[in-house]
């Protein structure tokens, strides 16, 4: 994620409030905070994704205006997972949407596999954009996916990093505000 990417968001955050249309940032998440959703998740995020949490948290834009209307982030509380204890089942899923509650969710009732982390929503009503950890780039980067949870199957692969993932979104949104279709 580039100084770009955010000063493209900002654009866009004051255009929408401009129409009254509703845009939410949920604000810079702290590292500890960052490292314990990892902990939760059992992975480490990419450098696009850990920025994009420091820098916003989380967005999310009306469903009409791109194919990703959330940008899943993390919530401030998220819990520590407890020790697993062999033999057991793991601890449920915390009850939140973030990035830690809707990956454990997806994981626990067998819609992802544990590779997988939703970190987009899609404008289509269970569209999910996950990152696919099982292939990092040199840069620590992972591809994202869609995941169509009505079909219970991966669609294709839509981006090739989270960044590339919100830059485009967000310079889609730009380019509909600047220019509407009548």
């Amino acid at each position: 994620m580039t100084s770009d990417t955010t000063e493209l968001v900002e654009r866009v955050r004051r255009r929408l409030k401009e129409h009254d249309s509703p845009f939410k940032i949920a604000g810079p998440v702290p590292e500890p905070v960052i490292t314990a959703a990892e902990a939760a998740l059992g992975c480490t995020f990419p450098p696009s994704y850990r920025k994009f949490l420091r820098t916003f948290g989380g967005i999310t834009i009306p469903t009409h205006l791109g194919v990703v209307h959330e940008f899943v982030g993390v919530s401030a509380d998220v819990p520590q997972p407890p020790p697993l204890v062999e033999g057991e089942p793991p601890p449920p899923a915390p009850n939140t949407d973030d990035v830690v509650g809707r990956t454990l969710r997806a994981r626990e009732q067998k819609l992802i596999a544990e590779h997988l982390v939703v970190v987009g929503m899609g404008a289509q009503y269970q569209e999910w954009f996950c990152l696919d950890l099982s292939r990092p780039t040199s840069s620590g980067e992972y591809p994202v996916l869609l995941y169509d949870a009505r079909d219970n199957a991966l669609d294709q692969q839509f981006y090739d990093d989270f960044g590339q993932m919100l830059t485009e979104v967000m310079g889609f949104v730009a380019d509909n505000l600047d220019h509407p279709l009548d």
